[in-house]
């Protein structure tokens, strides 16, 4: 009896000061106080790669990560791992899409020329949160028509982005926001690789936003990596 009358002082007193016994333990903004760049350094278990990328870029590209308001496309270390692996003559597979066609082994072998193209592949100046995005449209008979927005990137190659609302409960046009991407040609309507869900959108930064490419991304969808 004792044992339990102390149980309950123990947590009486350590309710105190508590509302409803709630505790605010604070809020996820969403927000880093920092630039991009900033940000992708700071994250090495997410964008360790590309920030070595980056770093190899001549500096008018780096610039632009700290200077300029902008929207990155961010391929996250995972697809990295997979262009070095499936790049190497033991690994090459006929099911698998081989971009890296120079067998490179690591960033480090990657020419300055290439850091900026593929960078800048992956960059548009200004800046496009998640519902800035149009829906997806249909026509009458639900077929895809249209819709979203086509982006050209500082490398000139050409996105295709589109947001659906899912349905909840039954109810259409009730649940989460989804972000979609593909890479598309010059007419902004041929789809060359479309690449589904965006995994996370709207990390934003002082100076523009990231949105995080899935696991499913390959290095070289967004354009062909030739020299």
């Amino acid at each position: 009896m004792k044992g339990i009358v102390l149980i309950i002082s123990v947590f009486l007193m350590s309710s105190c000061g508590t509302k409803y016994n709630y505790i605010d333990t604070g809020t996820c903004k969403g927000y880093y106080d920092g630039t991009i760049y900033e940000y992708l350094k700071q994250d090495r278990g997410h964008w360790d790669s590309i920030t070595k990328v980056i770093e190899k870029c001549s500096p008018e590209v780096l610039a632009l990560f700290e200077t300029q308001k902008i929207t990155f496309f961010g391929p996250k270390n995972i697809a990295f791992q997979k262009y070095f692996y499936w790049g190497q003559p033991d690994h090459i597979s006929e099911q698998v899409v081989n971009y890296n066609k120079e067998a490179y082994a690591c960033i480090n072998e990657w020419p300055r020329t290439l850091c900026d193209s593929f960078v800048k592949s992956h960059l548009v100046l200004g800046v496009t949160m998640r519902d800035d995005v149009p829906r997806l449209e249909k026509d009458d008979e639900g077929v895809n028509n249209g819709g979203g927005v086509v982006m050209t990137t500082e490398w000139g190659n050409k996105l295709w982005c589109w947001t659906i609302r899912n349905p909840f409960a039954g109810v259409p046009e009730a649940g989460d926001v989804e972000m979609k991407i593909a890479s598309v040609k010059a007419d902004g309507i041929t789809i060359i690789n479309n690449l589904g869900n965006i995994a996370t959108t709207n990390l934003e930064a002082k100076n523009g936003v990231v949105h995080a490419l899935a696991d499913a991304y390959f290095l070289g969808q967004f354009f062909q990596f030739e020299q």
